[in-house]
């Protein structure tokens, strides 16, 4: 991997950890965020303890919170120890009909998965264009394919970082700043157990681990491309998605929320 040092959020747990873990591997420096300090700072003596002399900064801020998002900011855009590779992984979503869902938990998904999202990346490829490098990574979801009820929001702000993702690497195509937007499918993470999703019914051949996921998204990163969706299952939904009518699809994911909801 070309990166010398990177910054992943969300990097306590599940595809961010395995990122991060696999970084540390090829030996890119890392500054880790995460809400839980606790969490961070045992991953981070972790991947010290490989004794290469990798450089492990620890950042624990919630991206939810102005002064945690102006924090990790701050870092992202700092020519002391420069980011050259962001990783935009940390994310959340609620299950459940969007009128019964808290306005809190419906502001918390937009402000994390979205506005936090837009500003580490506005900072990063600001920054990286002027050094005339880097790369910036998207963590979207199978999800932004389309509108999915009963997870109505989490779909929604998928949506917005599959189309900017799209955007900006068109608008640094032809140079050595670079955007690559990750669509993963169902993965094993601690994720759906905070959005208390029920997932019970999903068959388990649909799941991928967060370590074959990280994997892929690195890969495809580090190939400069402009989008991957992870695991074969997944590509082979995805172009379903892409040739089956809209109205169609839209009702059968309708009926199978319904049925499915509890």
């Amino acid at each position: 991997m070309q990166w010398e040092r990177g910054l992943v959020t969300g990097a306590s747990a599940g595809i961010g950890r395995a990122m991060a873990m696999q970084l540390a591997a090829a030996g890119v420096d890392l500054v880790l965020v995460a809400r839980n300090g606790d969490r961070l700072e045992e991953l981070a003596e972790e991947l010290r303890a490989g004794g290469s002399g990798l450089e492990v900064e620890v950042l624990a801020a919630d991206l939810a919170d102005p002064a945690g998002l102006a924090a990790v900011e701050d870092r992202v855009a700092s020519d002391e120890a420069p980011i050259d590779l962001l990783v935009n992984n940390a994310g959340l979503g609620y299950e459940g009909p969007f009128h019964a869902q808290e306005a809190d938990q419906v502001s918390e998904t937009i402000g994390v998965n979205v506005l936090a999202l837009v500003r580490l990346t506005h900072a990063a490829l600001k920054t990286m264009t002027a050094r005339g490098k880097g790369q910036v990574v998207l963590v979207s979801s199978m999800a932004s394919l389309q509108g999915l009820p009963m997870t109505a929001v989490y779909a929604a702000t998928k949506a917005f970082i599959t189309s900017l993702g799209e955007a900006l690497h068109e608008e640094h195509k032809s140079t050595d700043v670079t955007v690559t937007t990750v669509l993963p499918g169902l993965t094993r993470t601690e994720f759906h157990e905070r959005g208390r999703w029920d997932l019970g019914n999903w068959p388990s051949a649909g799941w991928q681990s967060a370590d074959a996921v990280a994997a892929e998204a690195l890969r495809a990163a580090a190939n400069s491309r402009p989008e991957v969706v992870t695991g074969l299952h997944n590509r082979l939904l995805a172009v379903f998605s892409s040739k089956a009518p809209r109205g169609i699809r839209r009702s059968i994911l309708g009926w199978n929320a319904r049925r499915n909801w509890r």
